[in-house]
């Protein structure tokens, strides 16, 4: 316990990074979670405004009087990690051979009843989303499943699971060696390296060769990363709006994997917030 509160207090007063965007003082930043982000999410944002010189009022979208409108009003928008997706939602977008062998295997899926209340709610606020274009700057991060949801809203399947599927433990409490594509993306600009590790903590994700196979279909996507000898997709970016979707969890994952991807988040939360200050 000392040693990882040393590593936090030499984390927060190693001194401020260069920070690109800057907001007026007293202003915060209005980061909208689709679900309730629990402490571990806000603690690394936090941490990471911090070093940035930020700071920030963190909601839950689901508790707004309407959510479609706060969309509006926020600066940055956040889907974190959670329970499975009813394939119910993408199963119209793909193949009839692949529809009725996901039928046939719904006993592979995890229902829960934190799903059922969520898989409506996220799959109508990012299709708005990704439709409206009132929203084409708002910053979008996705983890975990709310990669997954991204995916889905694009009509791309998911792996129902990855260890009956392909082979793979499912990656429940794992570092997994992510490696970046060897061509221009947002990971790339994000991560200077080519690879990283990152903390796993699922056993569904894209469905990566169906995606290979009608990527003409999904003109508005990129996979950018990947891991487990390129079977599992671990970013997928949106060409049409500054968002970006990753399988693992940067907020339980070592400094040098979360905060490059905070600092990406919360500094477009920023500069799109000072993009529109005259209508707030």
């Amino acid at each position: 316990m000392k040693i990882g509160m040393a590593v936090i207090l030499l984390f927060i007063f190693s001194g401020k990074v260069q920070a690109r965007c800057e907001l007026p003082r007293g202003e915060k930043l209005t980061i909208a979670c689709t679900t309730g982000c629990d402490f571990i999410y806000r603690f690394r944002l936090n941490l990471a405004a911090i070093k940035l010189g930020l700071r920030l009022d963190i909601i839950n979208l689901q508790n707004q009087s309407s959510p479609i409108d706060s969309l509006g009003t926020i600066d940055g928008l956040l889907a974190p990690g959670g329970a499975d997706i009813d394939p119910e939602y993408y199963l119209k977008n793909v193949s009839a051979e692949l529809q009725n062998y996901t039928r046939q295997n719904l006993g592979l899926v995890k229902f829960t009843e934190e799903g059922r209340n969520r898989d409506p709610f996220e799959y109508d606020i990012l299709s708005r989303y990704n439709q409206d274009e009132k929203y084409q700057h708002l910053p979008l991060l996705g983890i975990c499943r709310g990669m997954q949801m991204m995916t889905v809203v694009q009509g791309i399947p998911l792996w129902l699971d990855i260890k009956a599927e392909l082979g793979i433990k499912n990656r429940r409490n794992r570092m997994d060696r992510i490696f970046i594509k060897p061509e221009d993306s947002l990971m790339q600009e994000i991560y200077k390296n080519n690879d990283f590790l990152g903390f796993k903590l699922h056993h569904q994700g894209i469905r990566l060769p169906y995606y290979e196979e009608n990527k003409s279909q999904y003109p508005n996507v990129r996979v950018s990363a990947l891991s487990n000898d390129s079977k599992i997709g671990e970013s997928l970016e949106y060409l049409h709006r500054p968002a970006l979707g990753v399988q693992y969890h940067p907020e339980k994952s070592f400094s040098n994997t979360s905060f490059p991807l905070f600092r990406w988040f919360l500094t477009e939360a920023c500069e799109y917030r000072n993009s529109r200050k005259d209508t707030l």
